[in-house]
């Protein structure tokens, strides 16, 4: 009995332990079973929506860094790099084109810098403009640069392989944008615009500097058509301010065309003594040259706008004030006068002096500068003998036979003052024959003591203004190439200048006198029987033929260039005497102050 107890006791054990087996191994093996079924028997269904879900987020890394423009894949690095790179350069090529456009309209119609601008400051002042232009062009960049990274990014595609790709108003239309019918992701279409706003302002403006160079070339052509001339033996002269006789260089000038053979004075213009409005009642002297002008048929006008156009060769002699020369000469530019003689300094201003440069430059009008001291034979030889002496010295004198009560007259005849209309003529032997500027000055040394430099002030009794010049001067020049020039200018230092050459220890060498011997005796002599005669007139009368001579026959093509090219002043060699007649006026003011 108790070992049947003990048997059943025992079977239910084992029944019990094989029931819980079974029902814990049995889902196991059936989960097992499935899974391994699911493996290896997935339907085809599934499987493709499995693979392709796999594949879209393959894809999606992969477009995560590129960028598809036009059917390309481009790596979008790669692609915003390049594009900027691109933009950038279009950036600086239209600011390069409009620097040289501000830089040629500069030169075209300002006339460049600043007369009162000193060599330090102009070079400052590129330097700021370079810098300026260099930060527009990195500003420009970055901001190129932002729009193509900000505007044009691409955006992340939703691409689904598991159902159609739609486009347009239904399928995500945040990521494209309808361009002329034409979907385009929003990188294609933000580069596109960018570039395409870029390629359009470079086009326009180089469109537009085309056509204005066209239109100038144009004009140009117009004027050179104009202005050419067939070269004669006789030359048409027309003198503009005459002035009244032996007083006003005008009228000098006249005197001397007339002398001429090759020369055929057209017309004199006089706007204040032929106008009844402001002189109604002319000095006799005057009313008796305009008689003996026009039994010659010269026409006596009142101003240029009364004269017919210019039909051959024609020389304008502007022998007005300063003040006066810009506006005389657009009105011979006008008329169509082919040569210009400007009585120096030719212009208050080196702007206006640089404006009427290229001003003549555009219309083919050669211009010439009356600077009489160059042509001096005593400046022509003290020239030679310093050039055959390494390191000389050399010291130019420059006289004029005023007498000091008189001094208040001469300001009033040349308002400019006393360095650009006297001193001004040795400033112009330097300028052309030893290459001074004011860029190549290393030394500037002002002679203080008042026997040598001097300012007075005069109280014009018309106006009640006082007014300052200088009665005399002396300053001494050291270039940075090694040579050094004095010059000395008196008012009243009587009737005879003269240069002197010496050695670089200081010997004087020679010395050359104008006048000297016969000609002074007969210059003292002329001077006794004409007083009414201004002084200067009959001292420097040949120097003033010579330059004219000088002057016709470079108009008529035969000068000798060793003796003329340098002795004959263009306005270009004006440009610079004037700007180193400011730097000299400066200077000295200050030393005096």
């Amino acid at each position: 009995m108790t070992h049947r107890i003990r048997r059943r006791s025992t079977e239910l054990r084992l029944s019990l332990w094989r029931n819980l087996c079974t029902a814990i191994f049995v889902p196991v093996l059936l989960l097992c079973q499935n899974i391994a079924s699911a493996a290896l028997f997935e339907s085809k269904k599934r499987k493709l929506a499995r693979l392709h879900a796999e594949l879209a987020r393959l894809e999606e890394e992969r477009l995560e860094s590129l960028v598809v423009l036009f059917g390309y894949e481009f790596d979008k690095l790669g692609f915003y790099t390049a594009t900027s790179i691109f933009l950038v350069l279009f950036v600086a090529s239209i600011v390069q084109l409009s620097r040289s456009r501000r830089k040629w309209k500069r030169l075209a119609i300002f006339g460049g810098e600043d007369s009162t601008m000193s060599q330090s400051t102009e070079y400052r002042k590129g330097w700021l403009s370079s810098k300026r232009n260099i930060s527009l062009l990195i500003a420009a960049s970055i901001f190129s640069f932002y729009v193509i990274f900000n505007l044009g990014r691409a955006t992340k595609p939703s691409i689904g392989y598991n159902k159609p790709r739609k486009r347009g108003p239904s399928g995500g239309d945040e990521r494209f944008v309808l361009v002329f019918g034409t979907y385009l992701d929003e990188t294609t279409f933000y580069s596109l615009l960018v570039t395409s706003m870029v390629v359009l302002v470079a086009l326009g403006y180089n469109i537009g500097s085309a056509c204005r160079k066209f239109q100038e070339s144009k004009r140009s052509k117009q004027a050179t058509k104009l202005n050419s001339f067939p070269k004669e033996d006789v030359i048409d002269v027309i003198v503009v301010d005459c002035g009244l006789p032996k007083k006003d260089i005008g009228w000098f000038h006249l005197m001397q065309f007339l002398d001429m053979s090759n020369i055929n004075v057209r017309a004199v213009v006089e706007p204040f003594y032929l106008d009844k409005g402001k002189c109604p009642q002319p000095p006799q002297s005057f009313l008796d040259l305009i008689t003996v002008l026009e039994d010659l048929g010269v026409m006596c006008v009142k101003s240029l706008g009364q004269l017919d156009p210019c039909q051959r060769q024609t020389l304008c002699v502007l022998a007005g004030r300063a003040d006066k020369s810009p506006q005389y000469f657009r009105e011979c530019v006008g008329l169509g006068a082919t040569h210009i003689y400007l009585e120096p300094p030719g212009s208050t201003s080196v702007r206006e002096l640089k404006t009427m440069n290229n001003v003549a430059n555009v219309r083919g009008v050669q211009v010439y500068m009356g600077y009489h001291k160059p042509c001096s034979p005593y400046i022509e030889e003290a020239i030679r003998l310093s050039q055959s002496i390494p390191k000389s010295h050399v010291f130019f004198c420059h006289n004029e036979n005023y007498f000091k009560q008189d001094l208040h007259r001469v300001l009033n005849r040349h308002p400019e003052g006393m360095i650009r209309s006297m001193a001004s003529q040795e400033l112009a032997v330097l300028v052309t024959q030893f290459g001074v500027t004011t860029y190549s000055i290393k030394a500037f040394k002002v002679n203080t003591n008042k026997l040598f430099s001097e300012k007075q002030t005069f109280f014009n009794k018309t106006n009640g203004i006082e007014v300052s010049d200088f009665s005399r001067v002396a300053f001494k020049i050291m270039t940075t190439n090694g040579r050094s020039v004095s010059v000395m200018a008196d008012r009243c230092g009587g009737m005879v200048s003269f240069a002197v050459v010496k050695s670089i220890a200081g010997k004087e060498i020679k010395k050359f006198l104008s006048p000297d011997g016969d000609s002074a005796s007969r210059i003292e002599d002329e001077l006794k029987r004409d007083t009414e005669m201004m002084h200067q007139f009959t001292i420097e009368g040949e120097d003033y033929m010579e330059l004219k001579r000088r002057v016709v026959d470079s108009i008529l093509g035969k000068e000798d260039d060793s003796k003329t090219s340098r002795s004959v002043i263009s306005i270009q060699d004006g440009i610079e005497v004037l700007k180193l007649s400011n730097f000299c006026t400066n200077e000295i003011e200050s030393a005096l102050h």
